[in-house]
């Protein structure tokens, strides 16, 4: 019987695909489909299988869209919102606003865009309030596909986040190449960081990051794509051909999401 999966992240850019800074990655990028409604989204992710998706709000234009179809569908479509601590309290008030007017429940901090590690005290507010608020907080690891220094990026900045914050659900994105095993070791040593594997084929995921998704990584890995970047489709095909091991596809598709983000997808 088919596993329906909970895609871990999607972008909101899916109202307007452009072809923008990682189109030298992802050739067909701009072609990707506009979907214009929620029920647009939801009929592509059921042809992949999927039943739920966290969409984060990737500009202040796209968050009434995100709302309103949080609304229609509060627990198939799970809000986030791209945060820049550069911005100091008044991006603090925005996560508010966001958080009580349009249901966000995790906030989306790359740190490539800031070139600062995850370490740096700018971002330490926001780990406060998200644990004040009970959000998840999604930050990208291993080289970004925008060409931006990337050491910022290595999953070993995360350990100590870990450490400081042990309450914090933290959820790193983007798969951690070419860091695979400094980002299994800091998954493996902390119980609150996850891994949402997002924006890079399967096809292309090492043996051994395979093999911790199999193993000690059963209850920390969750399916995702960041689409557009990675099309649905495609995404359960390689998955599909990956071979996991039957005891772990549903915490890998679905029941891991629902514990990084403290939330009840209905995937059905």
């Amino acid at each position: 019987m088919t596993i329906r999966a909970v895609d871990s992240l999607v972008n909101s850019s899916f109202l307007n695909p452009t072809d923008d800074s990682v189109g030298y990655l992802f050739k067909d990028l701009a072609t990707r489909p506009k979907l214009d409604s929620p029920d647009a989204l939801l009929e592509a992710l059921d042809a992949a299988d999927i039943g739920a998706c966290v969409v984060s709000i990737m500009e202040e234009a796209h968050a009434d869209w995100v709302g309103r179809a949080h609304q229609q569908y509060p627990k198939k479509i799970l809000p986030a919102m791209i945060v820049n601590p550069l911005k100091g309290f008044a991006e603090i008030e925005k996560v508010v606003e966001y958080h009580e007017r349009y249901g966000v429940r995790c906030l989306r901090i790359p740190p490539f865009r800031y070139s600062l590690p995850p370490t740096d005290r700018v971002y330490w507010p926001f780990y406060v309030k998200a644990l004040e608020l009970n959000l998840s907080v999604s930050m990208n690891a291993g080289m970004p596909g925008p060409r931006r220094p990337g050491h910022v990026q290595n999953p070993l900045h995360y350990d100590e986040v870990a450490f400081h914050f042990q309450d914090l659900r933290l959820i790193m994105t983007h798969c951690g190449q070419p860091w695979i095993d400094e980002t299994i070791s800091t998954i493996a040593h902390w119980d609150n960081v996850y891994m949402s594997c997002t924006s890079v084929a399967p096809r292309y995921w090492p043996d051994n990051f395979v093999a911790f998704i199999n193993t000690r990584g059963k209850r920390k890995m969750l399916f995702g794509t960041e689409y557009p970047t990675i099309p649905w489709l495609r995404e359960r095909e390689e998955v599909d051909a990956l071979g996991l091991r039957e005891e772990v596809l549903p915490g890998f598709l679905k029941d891991n999401a629902a514990k990084a983000y403290d939330f009840d997808f209905d995937v059905d």
